[in-house]
């Protein structure tokens, strides 16, 4: 599926599912927990997903599309903020290994790629400052690639 899909998502259209942005953001957190399909279209990237290889990949002409689009940059930020209710709160994520831990690592990436540097680092210290002393419940490497992102 081409980075096409996704901007149009992005803009008001809808995913492989049929699902709008709104919808997605709409459903209650045992939802997008146990819904796995769906971050790969909030959080989109130009490489593939490890545990979804079907996923939209964007190429260069969609970021630039997301990048200078308006309703694309309100439907990410839109989507970090749900994403840290969510995990704000479902503490069972605090844990050595959880798949939100690569979905955390995916919203990081993907809002330094489309949005900002200074939209991740938020995410980013919103993340460290959540957790508190809990950060060391969760395994190392996860940290670091939280840190790296």
């Amino acid at each position: 599926m081409d980075g096409l899909a996704i901007v149009d998502f992005l803009n008001g259209g809808v995913d492989h599912q049929g699902r709008t942005h709104a919808f997605i953001l709409e459903q209650a957190d045992q939802w997008l927990e146990d819904t796995h399909d769906y971050i790969q279209w909030l959080f989109p990237l130009d490489q593939f997903s490890g545990s979804r290889r079907a996923s939209p990949v964007l190429d260069d002409q969609a970021i630039v599309q997301i990048q200078q689009s308006d309703k694309a940059q309100q439907a990410m930020k839109m989507a970090a903020s749900r994403m840290r209710k969510f995990w704000m709160h479902n503490q069972h994520w605090v844990t050595r290994y959880n798949h939100n831990h690569l979905r955390i690592t995916r919203v990081i990436k993907s809002l330094r790629l489309l949005v900002s540097d200074q939209e991740a680092d938020q995410m980013k210290q919103w993340l460290v400052s959540n957790l508190g002393p809990n950060i060391k419940a969760i395994d190392p490497k996860a940290v670091q690639f939280w840190g790296e992102a």
